[in-house]
């Protein structure tokens, strides 16, 4: 045998030709240098796939970040002339009077000139603004045209259309494009769906164009989703910066487009590489979210991404024309074949071998040392000594299991408070608002701190005033609102406890609480209380812990706040570096009010660029925006300190000049006509050409005593000054 041998001596303890056998222990080194061996193996092999697995994230997020902006780009595209269509139709000459059937009949016609016009791809219709009061008129006007049966309907629970229930406005749809439906009044009601209506004021608040969320139509095929382009339609031409009474709304020109054929085209050129891409709405219902699954043409039609867990899947936000999509872009197994290095096999296989050949080295070892090894004999009494120290040690060894336990049990779970703070904190610190953080701090406080019920209180719009925001437990606050003066920790300014170890009077928004113990915490910042943490039950040994929980939601209230005010603070145009059509407004009627204190005038230059839109058409929107922005350079630096330059919107500016005469507002419209002249701009190696500007000068109150009369005396200077040739100044005249 290997570990035996024969006694060829006598002993007291074994006789002669006794077999004996090497003890357990010296098996040892053995496993020991397998573990080793192992476990440095595995540790290289581990960190070896650790940076295989970050090197792969790195390759699948850049590829993945060049597909999403290739993607961006052509999505961006496909929306432009969306909006082209939907503003070509807008500004038709042929489109005038008040009657919304003469409207869509006159827009059909329109439409027949659009020569890319794809049917199968988009559904034109005009949608008419049918007030609640009328709507028995617009219906019978309709069974009139053609239709006797038809009704203004919507969607029932059911799914069936049904006659739409009694609201303030109805904008029911009168199908243009394609051809199949042309003159076909649906009447089914926009306003009916939640998505669709928001769409629709925007589009009327704004008098742009503007994008829906996903949403059933019933006129348009099933099976893929569809969103809307909308645009407001008056019974009168717009006047720039003149936002026109409801009652002069006729209704809006309403584009439906596949959503599939829009990333069909903008994946026409995107190479697979392996990787699955999906196109989501955050802003629909779960099961209305997925907009498009794009599968990797490499021959895994049926195969599910290998990464649903995430550590590779990469997602980002796409642009959908003031509508945001997710777009979330999974490797498949293909990807992974293609990327994966056997590197870190390799490693394993050789650390086995090693570790093979290192346990066979120290077994030979240990056989020659069993051979010239002698029989170690222990002695009877020796031994019951070393039993009875034994047995004592096992009994002391118990008593330190006990305690080794419980303050394992306490590691854990402060272990386990830590992370749940840490991710509260992580939550909070994702939030966009106060409102969105508020159910987290329900949710994280009542694992935190179980065993008891409390409530968040915000300062409302009385800065003495808390209002209950976020509430757990089940024996909440009766109080949902209490004035400072009522709670001792707001009094005192730190936290307040009522329970067996503190001896202190309950607080008089929870004094039917008081028996079962209640702690305050206030939360502040900048110097100021925002808040208060109230919590109810057993507090005494969840003091610390509470103070901790306090600390972390104030400090993320606070930054939510102030990131919130920060937002309020983008009062400059990105492009031109010039102030914002806001600002310009809330500057204007300042100015306007000092100019009166003062008795002085105020100058205003309204510049628009001479044929800009050709720049965009000839050299692309990346010259236009080079023109806007040396521009706008330009200006600033013919600006005085204390005159104001704004961009109006598009390719007009507005300049404020406070005490200024009407000799030095032309005398310096002129100069930056001159200078836009002297511009030598170019856009990829390429000549713009000359640049000039038209430019109306008017003072104030000379001309106008008012922001509106203001706006309409200097628009039509810079409409005479467009009218008599371009490239010059018109100063107003006084009537």
């Amino acid at each position: 045998m290997l570990f035996e041998e024969t006694i060829v001596k006598e002993s007291p303890e074994a006789p002669v030709g006794a077999k004996r056998h090497l003890p357990l222990s010296r098996f040892l080194p053995i496993p020991a240098v397998i573990v080793i061996g192992a476990g440095v193996t595995l540790a290289f092999f581990l960190f070896q796939q650790a940076s295989e697995k970050s090197r792969l994230k790195s390759e699948f997020a850049s590829l993945a970040s060049d597909r999403a902006l290739v993607i961006q780009d052509n999505l961006a595209e496909d929306f432009v002339e969306e909006e082209l269509i939907a503003r070509y139709v807008w500004a038709s000459s042929e489109l005038a009077g008040g009657d919304p059937g003469l409207f869509a009949s006159e827009l059909g016609r329109i439409m027949d000139k659009v020569t890319e016009f794809k049917p199968d791809d988009r559904i034109v219709a005009f949608i008419a603004r049918v007030v609640g009061e009328g709507r028995n008129n617009f219906e019978a006007h309709a069974r009139s045209g053609g239709d006797g049966t038809f009704r203004i309907q919507e969607r029932s629970p059911a799914g069936s259309l049904a006659p739409a229930a009694e609201r303030a406005e109805y904008f029911p749809v009168t199908i243009i494009k394609p051809d199949s439906y042309r003159g076909r009044l649906v009447g089914f009601d926009l306003a009916s769906s939640p998505i669709l209506l928001n769409a629709i004021e925007r589009a009327i608040d704004s008098g742009k164009v503007t994008v829906s969320g996903a949403a059933d139509f019933p006129a348009s095929p099933p099976g893929e989703p569809r969103a809307w382009h909308f645009l407001a339609v008056y019974s009168r031409p717009l006047v720039a910066g003149v936002r026109p009474p409801r009652s002069e709304l006729l209704g809006l020109v309403g584009i439906c487009f596949r959503i599939g054929r829009l990333m069909e085209e903008a994946l026409a050129n995107v190479t697979p590489a392996g990787i699955d891409l999906e196109l989501s709405d955050p802003s629909a219902a779960p099961d209305r979210r997925q907009l498009y699954y794009f599968r990797t043409r490499f021959g895994e039609a049926g195969a599910v991404p290998a990464d649903k867990r995430g550590w590779m899947s990469w997602k980002t936000a796409i642009d959908a024309g003031g509508h945001d999509w997710i777009l979330t872009e999974y490797p498949t197994p293909r990807f992974l074949e293609i990327h994966r290095s056997l590197q870190s096999w390799i490693i394993l296989a050789a650390g086995l071998l090693l570790t093979a050949a290192g346990g066979a080295f120290f077994a030979s070892r240990t056989r020659r040392t069993f051979l010239v090894e002698s029989l170690v004999v222990a002695r009877t009494n020796d031994l019951a000594l070393e039993i009875d120290k034994h047995r004592q040690l096992e009994a002391e060894l118990a008593d330190s299991k006990s305690i080794l336990a419980t303050q394992v049990n306490r590691l854990n779970r402060r272990s386990r408070e830590i992370q749940l703070l840490n991710e509260m904190g992580d939550t909070l610190q994702a939030c966009v608002s106060t409102e969105e953080a508020y159910p987290v701090v329900a949710l994280y406080v009542s694992h935190l701190l179980p065993g008891t019920a409390g409530a968040l209180y915000m300062s409302g719009p009385e800065d003495d005033l808390f209002v209950s925001s976020a509430e757990w437990g089940t024996d909440r606050p009766s109080a949902s609102a209490f004035r400072a003066e009522d709670c001792w920790a707001l009094r005192r300014g730190k936290a307040h406890l009522v329970g067996t170890a503190a001896l202190a009077l309950p607080c008089s928004h929870a004094s039917k609480l008081e028996d079962q113990g209640s702690l305050c915490i206030p939360l502040s910042a900048t110097g100021k209380t925002i808040g208060l943490f109230h919590l109810v039950g057993a507090v005494d040994d969840a003091q610390d812990l509470a103070i901790s929980v306090a600390d972390r939601i104030g400090l993320a209230l606070s930054n939510l706040m102030l990131r919130s005010d920060l937002r309020q603070l983008s009062i400059r145009d990105p492009l031109t570096g010039l102030f914002n059509r806001r600002y310009m407004e809330e500057a204007l009627e300042i100015e306007m009010y000092r100019a009166e204190r003062r008795d002085t005038t105020i100058g205003v230059i309204m510049l628009d660029i001479d044929h800009f839109k050709t720049y965009n058409d000839e050299f692309g929107h990346g010259a236009g925006d080079e023109v806007l922005r040396t521009l706008g350079e330009l200006v600033l630096t013919c600006m005085r300190a204390g005159d104001i330059a704004c961009r109006y919107g598009g390719e007009e500016f507005i300049l404020f000049l406070p005490e200024t005469s009407a000799q030095v507002a032309a005398a310096r419209a002129e100069d930056i006509r001159r200078q836009v002249k002297t511009l030598d701009l170019r856009a990829q190696e390429r000549s713009l050409g000359a640049v000039t500007v038209s430019l109306g000068v008017a003072m104030f109150p000379i001309h106008a005593k008012s922001r509106e009369a203001l706006f309409a005396a200097v628009d039509a200077c810079l409409y005479k000054a467009k009218a008599a040739g371009r490239d010059r100044v018109v100063v107003a005249e006084v009537e």
